[in-house]
């Protein structure tokens, strides 16, 4: 490997480089100028085998600069990426039960509380097949999904309500189906079949609805898998339901929907 010294055009120091830079853009290692390594002469080259410090250096800065780049592109992405929905929802979605003040959104979280009943935030964009899951958090009563709401009064609520919770000891997941306000229970899943809502507040909660199909995931497992037609369209959002005496609160996390 034969190389060659040439002084910088900018500060005059020498450089020692290798003769297959040649034609290069550089930096000078000492004014950090960028400059291009000019074609080499016969008296400039030295005996083959000697290391190029300017080559090695500046290929190993040019090496840790892309990846660095490269890993900030990278988590930038990923960040933006985990953000759009919940950039979406504090934008485009909005309380079709309740009221406003009921809703906020902390540290890329959704929290709610409810002391005067129910209370839905739901997407203004209306959804058939779907896939909606969120980490639903409550330490009192409930932490509640939606899909294919017509209005407050129509559509169907995916209920969660964890172990050791003053609503229910035992905990459960039930699908309600609500036409004009009445509520009708097409499914529940509880503790007693499957210790998967350990006494704990939170849980992943995953909602699959593809036509008539509706079917809820619990921390990954399917516990409820059931058909009904009434709905075959609408939107998606997050319930709370409690009273003065007996408030619901509730936080929604890592939400995910398409």
């Amino acid at each position: 490997m034969a190389e060659f010294k040439f002084p910088c055009p900018k500060c005059g120091q020498n450089i020692q480089c290798d003769v297959r830079c040649v034609g290069s853009q550089i930096n000078c290692p000492s004014c950090r100028e960028s400059i291009v390594v000019p074609p080499s002469s016969p008296s400039s080259i030295l005996p083959a085998g000697r290391v190029s410090r300017v080559k090695l250096s500046t290929l190993r800065n040019i090496s840790i600069g892309l990846g660095a780049l490269l890993a900030a592109g990278i988590i930038a992405i990923i960040l933006y990426n985990m953000g759009k929905p919940m950039r979406s929802i504090r934008s485009e979605w909005s309380v079709i039960c309740g009221d406003n003040g009921q809703w906020s959104f902390e540290n890329g979280k959704i929290k709610a509380r409810s002391i005067a009943g129910d209370s839905i935030l739901a997407s203004s964009k209306e959804y058939g097949d779907v896939t909606f899951s969120a980490i639903a958090d409550t330490p009192n009563r409930e932490a509640s999904l939606a899909i294919r709401m017509q209005d407050a009064a129509n559509g169907y609520l995916i209920i969660f309500v964890p172990s050791n919770s003053p609503k229910d000891p035992a905990g459960f997941i039930r699908l309600l189906k609500r036409v004009s306000g009445n509520e009708t229970t097409i499914a529940t899943y509880n503790k007693q079949k499957q210790k998967l809502l350990a006494a704990r507040q939170s849980a992943k909660i995953k909602i699959v609805a593809k036509g008539s199909l509706i079917e809820i995931f619990v921390n990954g497992v399917s516990v409820i898998r059931t058909n009904d037609s009434t709905f075959a369209t609408g939107s998606i959002g997050f319930r709370v339901y409690g009273w003065g005496d007996a408030p619901c609160d509730a936080t929604f996390s890592k939400v995910t929907f398409h």
